[in-house]
């Protein structure tokens, strides 16, 4: 799995951290945006969280007048 390279200024970047009961820190991750749903993933994983991840569906309706 690869990240995409971190442009400074154009896009927001998400810091997570994962700490124990006990507030030790065990992780943390610091990625883009656009990247933070495949971080979720790995995190569910990683970590046993057993969430249920939805995907939402781009919209399709109006990309015609998006210019996408």
């Amino acid at each position: 799995m690869s990240f995409s390279e971190i442009k400074l200024g154009l896009e927001e970047i998400f810091t997570t951290l994962i700490e124990d009961s006990d507030g030790r820190k065990i992780g943390k991750w610091v990625v883009l945006k656009r990247d933070y749903p495949k971080v979720v993933k790995i995190l569910n994983h990683k970590f046993g969280l057993n969430m249920k991840i939805k995907e939402g569906k781009k919209s399709q309706d109006l990309d015609w007048a998006m210019g996408d």
